[in-house]
């Protein structure tokens, strides 16, 4: 089997070059409105400033003319003095036969106080040159006419400029950081992934023991490869489970298979020689039996796990009382039990209920109880206990050493010692299967001297 080899990723498909463009716009676009925000603000308050200037001059005027006594003569010569003063404030007096003041007429269209209104003004520079600029300002009744108090508006053309060029300088400024950051950042990510690519394409090549790299920051990227190595520790658990199955069932097959081979031919010897005794023959095809439903049995076994670990075997569903499990159990394997100088027997403390199939839950049990008397030898003490969603069976025999606890679950699986004994390999495994398939743990411990293995149902709710 071949695999294409994956290409390098160039910087402008990748997806985090994308939303670097993309985070790139919906800045400018953001930049762009609140440049033009502060623009208006900005403005705005520059109007309003000149505003409460007219204001507060016109209500100033308006006090000292209330308060003068001497008439329109004095008011006059006081606007005059100002108007000579002043260099951004326009003052007008018209007392219906003149005008005085730095202005000629007072605007048709100026609105009275504390109303104000622009209006354009001739502006006469030292050089000579005349320029029309803006002017906000309003009038005031007052005796003998009317005066007219208004101020100079700055040019706001020439602080559109400033501003406009200050915020072009700053939005270029902002997109070209904002764009060398980004390149950083997805030459940063995608060496990141061309390192996890290559490492796929290893694990593709079969080079499963090669893992993908991980940093400690944590990130997604992090968080993605550790399930991935996760994942491969569990393939590479699963291959050479499958070998060391491979393995057992040679093993173990073998010598049935050879032992059948020997008496059919020894039966074929002695048919060709003429003479076969009647128990002879029977002893002969007995032990042939016996060979063959060793086999089947093994082969039921590996399906009835395979079953269970497929899921093709469907729960019930139905309520399951572990406290009735065990004393089942143990009823029906206590005599067997005495017949080989063993003791078992029961310790139930608080009954409790799992939703299940009880006949699996006994099979499990079963399995645990017939391996602890197997194994744990002449003379030894069997206890199954069930406390509260708790089954544990422990024995008084020799245990499990602890590099060997994970490994008897495999399937055909069996300790150095424990090879001449009649089983299968295949009892944890089922039992494994079943409490899977019920949502328990199994776990093995040290019962110092022996073995204890429990089984731990979640609570109900």
């Amino acid at each position: 089997m071949s695999f294409a080899r994956p290409a390098r990723l160039p910087y402008p498909r990748t997806s985090i070059w994308r939303l670097t463009l993309l985070f790139t716009l919906l800045a400018l676009v953001v930049n762009t409105l609140v440049l033009a925000a502060v623009y208006w603000l900005t403005v705005s308050e520059r109007e309003r400033q000149v505003e409460g200037n007219v204001l507060m001059a016109a209500d100033t005027f308006r006090q000292l003319a209330a308060a003068d006594e001497t008439g329109v003569e004095s008011l006059r010569r006081v606007i005059e003095a100002h108007a000579r003063r002043a260099a951004n404030t326009l003052l007008a007096l018209d007392t219906g036969t003149a005008v005085s003041g730095n202005l000629s007429e007072i605007p048709v269209q100026l609105p009275s106080y504390p109303q104000t209104g622009q209006f354009p003004v001739a502006v006469s520079k030292l050089s000579g040159e005349v320029t029309v600029e803006l002017a906000r300002g309003t009038w005031i009744a007052v005796a003998g006419g009317r005066l007219m108090v208004a101020q100079l508006e700055p040019d706001h053309s020439a602080y559109r400029r400033d501003f406009l060029l200050a915020s072009a300088l700053a939005l270029v400024l902002g997109l070209l950081l904002t764009l060398v950051v980004g390149y950083l950042f997805n030459r940063r990510q995608v060496e990141r992934l061309r390192r996890l690519s290559a490492s796929i394409e290893q694990i593709q090549q079969g080079r499963l023991e090669t893992r993908l790299p991980a940093r400690d920051q944590g990130d997604e990227l992090d968080i993605l490869a550790g399930q991935v190595n996760r994942m491969l520790d569990e393939i590479d658990e699963l291959v050479r489970s499958v070998a060391g199955v491979t393995d057992n069932i040679a093993h173990d097959l073998r010598t049935p298979l050879s032992r059948l081979r020997l008496r059919l031919d020894d039966m074929d010897a002695s048919l060709q020689a003429g003479s076969v005794p009647a128990t002879a023959l029977r002893q002969t095809l007995g032990e042939a039996r016996a060979d063959l439903d060793k086999l089947l049995q093994t082969f039921e076994a590996m399906l009835e796990l395979a079953r269970l670990e497929q899921g093709v075997l469907q729960l019930e569903g139905e309520p399951c009382a572990l406290g009735a499990i065990a004393t089942d159990v143990v009823e029906l394997l206590a005599p067997v039990a005495a017949e080989q100088g063993q003791r078992l027997r029961l310790v139930s403390e608080q009954e409790s209920t799992v939703t299940g199939d009880a006949s699996l839950l006994f099979r499990a049990l079963y399995n645990l109880v017939d391996n602890a008397m197997r194994y744990a030898g002449e003379g030894a003490e069997i206890v199954v206990r069930q406390q509260a969603d708790r089954l544990s069976v422990e024995d008084s025999g020799p245990g499990i050493p602890n590099a060997e606890r994970e490994r008897v679950f495999r399937r055909l699986y069996r300790l150095d010692h424990s090879r001449n004994q009649p089983g299968t390999g295949l009892g944890l495994s089922v039992v494994r299967a079943i409490a899977r398939l019920h949502g328990a743990t199994i776990t093995l411990a040290d019962a110092a001297p022996g073995l204890v293995v429990t089984l731990e149902f979640s609570p109900q709710e």
